[in-house]
């Protein structure tokens, strides 16, 4: 905020508005499209802002961050208070807020109030500008025409790129979850069994570590090499077994990718995995503060091109991660992005053979002073099931 001279920020999509209070809007992802919720907050005050959303979402923000006790509400919603009974604390909370109070007609009527609460009117705010409302920077520039708006749904990506111990912590129980359906389904494969059943029983796995299941890819064999939806294909001796597992913890994502072989895997398997290996762990190696996204990128790429697929091709090797699957920093070719201290990172370098299938190993990592400390529990080598 100092650097882009803001005096407020304003978070208007559910991955910015959870992370700025707590709270998991339920609203904007069933309705992404329709639902306005937002949160606004001092640079002086970034803890302590306001709650803005639907009178009958008002039950959410018990989750939010106790420094948040600002919510104003908009849009209607109907509940009644039984006679004769007494309520309990989170009971007169909500009437407090939802039935006494009344609500603003809009979204945006909801978010201009907590915008003068918090004296922002003439300042320099910087406005999440991807929520439901695409007409957003036009309306406060028109409402507040002395109020300076910045785009800044970038800038909050920013922000997020470095995590908190908590952050890492949910991130890696999110891993455990991916992690035990890789291991649950390892141990139910059979000569036979299909694609859809082990995708199945991934999902199992995940809910009873206490996770949501987001995407089960379980592919046999040549499948690997052209989608990740799961289908009917069975099982045989020798087919290689391709995971790329992903499910959330309290908001926060994990993402694995592992090959197996059903049986003794071929020569060939075994180069393709371990020049994927071979990339991977250079771009493990090489994650440092102060690094290049770009020069980890092209290390990478050289190293599975020198350790036995000279024509290793590769858009990124690994991405940032968190509330979002996809988070800063990508590492792509030619990036100049510089590497920070704290960042996760998902490090993967992945190839595809139409005909064939292919190999894959993905894992969760943070950046320390000393480089990438791992967090998967699971063997790097290539993996071999039903010897």
């Amino acid at each position: 905020m100092d650097r882009e001279d803001l005096d407020g920020l304003i978070a208007s999509t559910l991955e910015n508005t959870f992370y700025m209070s707590g709270s998991w809007s339920e609203g904007l992802e069933q309705h992404p499209y329709d639902d306005e919720s937002y949160v606004v907050a001092t640079r002086d005050a970034l803890a302590a802002g306001v709650i803005v959303l639907s009178v009958g979402a008002v039950g959410q923000a018990l989750e939010a961050y106790s420094t948040l006790q600002r919510i104003v509400t908009h849009g209607k919603h109907f509940r009644e208070v039984a006679p004769d009974v007494t309520l309990n604390h989170e009971e007169e909370w909500v009437k407090a807020v939802a039935v006494d109070r009344t609500p603003k007609p809009s979204g945006f009527d909801a978010l201009a109030d907590s915008i003068i609460q918090c004296g922002l009117a003439e300042s320099s705010v910087g406005v999440d500008e991807l929520g439901s409302n695409r007409q957003l920077l036009a309306k406060l520039a028109e409402r507040f025409p002395k109020m300076r708006v910045k785009p800044a749904f970038h800038l909050f990506r920013e922000i997020r790129m470095v995590k908190t111990a908590e952050e890492q912590d949910r991130m890696v129980r999110a891993l455990r979850g991916s992690e035990a359906a890789i291991r649950t389904v390892g141990e139910a494969l059979r000569e036979g069994v299909t694609e859809l059943e082990m995708f199945k029983v991934a999902n199992e796995a995940i809910v009873q570590a206490d996770c949501l299941p987001l995407w089960s890819s379980v592919r046999f064999g040549r499948n690997m090499a052209y989608g990740t939806i799961s289908d009917a294909t069975p099982l045989k001796k020798g087919d290689s077994i391709w995971f790329d597992i992903g499910c959330t913890y309290l908001g926060y994502r994990s993402d694995i990718g592992r090959t197996f072989s059903f049986g003794e895997p071929s020569a060939k398997q075994r180069r393709l995995y371990d020049a994927c290996k071979a990339g991977q762990s250079r771009a493990l190696e090489l994650l440092k503060p102060g690094v290049t996204a770009g020069h980890v990128f092209a290390k990478a790429v050289e190293r599975v091109r020198e350790s036995g697929i000279p024509e290793y091709k590769r858009r990124h090797v690994g991405h940032g991660i968190g509330i979002e699957w996809y988070e800063l920093p990508r590492m792509v070719p030619d990036s100049d992005f510089v590497i920070d201290l704290g960042t996760m990172l998902e490090v993967e370098t992945p190839y595809y053979e139409l005909g064939f299938g292919g190999a894959m190993l993905e894992d969760l990592a943070v950046v320390t002073p000393n480089g990438a400390k791992l967090f998967s529990e699971l063997d790097r080598d290539l993996g071999v099931f039903g010897t």
